[in-house]
């Protein structure tokens, strides 16, 4: 019996991480390809930021509901659906005929989304309750990999001939992850998942570090997004197409040791708000050199030194949320997850009708801008938490 259940969560956590890894490729996928999206369908830049708000405005709110209610849901067959009708979606959007058709295909499949990625750390932390820590930073490295991957992707699809048989790829990768979900049942340890209900959610949500991680993360997705979307168009102004598509994968490969270095030294110190504060002010200088000084080949410098800061702050402030409200995880993951991806929703459309007046580089000045809120609502909760006694 023990072996079963081994066996069982083996099937459960490949079956996760399948998911996880092919949402990172495929999330990735827009910002590669929005060149290629942008000679097919002859759109202006403006229509083309709203390429990452299609993909994320159905997600935020799915995830946010589900993981409000995961308590009195089926979370196995919510997790099973959201997968085939995932996959459903990415193989639409590889098929769109016109743009309008291929931003809805985005829209679907980020409410389709949504739900997974809700119920997805909740059921690993059932799993492994004796090692959460070390199997949610597994799930960050995963999905750092497979981010990595989104824009090589692209470029061997370019390679083949067509740039919509990467979604066919990532298609593929939906299916096994389906498939494996098919075959298992849900452990009995999910099924204690506790329902929050709205009196304590607001008590939940007025708590300074709920409120702090909440604010940061809606601006760290804001600057996150813009760069996922905008960075290979920016690095294709100065670079070829295949290069530029390369300085996004450094930017995103450079999360893999930043977060295995992050991951150490909270563990070893557990001063989570404080590293988040000094990582984000050593981002200042680096992303204004990113945006304004280097150019070139000097460009896959910057961005992994700015990769490596950056991957910091969402793994690092999602815990520091989550030890504020432990009884409530499953719904503080939700409110952390939902506010990263509002700011990934709504700046990199604001980048792209700025970059339509003012020109791109100019427009991505928004993102230290943004940095600099992060630094400043930090220290605010800084302040609140010493004032009260909270841990940061």
């Amino acid at each position: 019996m023990a072996d079963s259940g081994g066996r069982e969560r083996l099937l459960w956590t490949v079956a996760i991480f399948a998911f996880v890894t092919t949402e990172a490729v495929g999330f990735q996928l827009r910002g590669a390809l929005l060149p290629s999206i942008e000679r097919t369908f002859a759109v202006s830049q403006a229509l083309l930021g709203l390429v990452a708000t299609a993909g994320t405005l159905g997600f935020v709110v799915s995830a946010f509901v589900v993981g409000m209610v995961a308590g009195r849901i089926d979370i196995h067959r919510a997790l099973l659906a959201s997968a085939g009708v995932v996959a459903v979606a990415a193989f639409l959007t590889g098929l769109a005929p016109v743009f309008p058709v291929f931003l809805a295909a985005l829209f679907v499949r980020g409410v389709a989304t949504g739900p997974f990625r809700a119920l997805d750390r909740a059921v690993l932390g059932h799993l492994y309750p004796e090692g959460r820590a070390r199997v949610f930073n597994r799930y960050a490295l995963v999905w750092a990999v497979g981010a990595a991957s989104g824009p090589i992707v692209v470029t061997l699809a370019l390679a083949a001939g067509n740039w919509r048989f990467a979604y066919a790829l990532v298609g593929v990768g939906f299916v096994v992850s389906t498939a494996l979900l098919v075959r298992l049942d849900l452990p009995a340890s999910v099924r204690t998942e506790r329902e929050l209900t709205l009196p304590e959610l607001r008590t939940v949500v007025r708590k300074p570090a709920v409120a702090g991680m909440t604010g940061v993360l809606v601006l760290n997705g804001g600057i996150e997004g813009t760069l996922f979307t905008w960075l290979p168009y920016f690095a294709g102004q100065q670079l070829p197409a295949v290069s530029a598509n390369l300085v996004l994968s450094t930017f995103l490969a450079a999360y893999v040791p930043g977060r295995l270095t992050y991951s150490y030294l909270t563990d070893r110190t557990g001063r989570t708000l404080d590293l988040v504060l000094v990582t984000a002010t050593l981002a200042l200088p680096i992303l204004f050199a990113t945006v304004f000084l280097v150019s070139g080949r000097e460009l896959f410098v910057a961005v992994f030194a700015l990769g490596v800061v950056v991957s910091a702050t969402f793994p690092t402030l999602s815990a520091f949320g989550m030890n504020a409200a432990p009884e409530f995880s499953g719904p503080v993951n939700a409110i952390a997850t939902a506010a990263g991806y509002v700011g990934i929703a709504l700046v990199p459309p604001l980048v792209g009708a700025l970059a339509e007046r003012v020109g791109l580089e100019l427009a991505l000045g928004v993102l230290p801008l943004l940095l600099a809120g992060m630094i400043v609502v930090g220290s605010v909760t800084r302040v609140y938490q010493v004032r009260f006694g909270g841990p940061t």
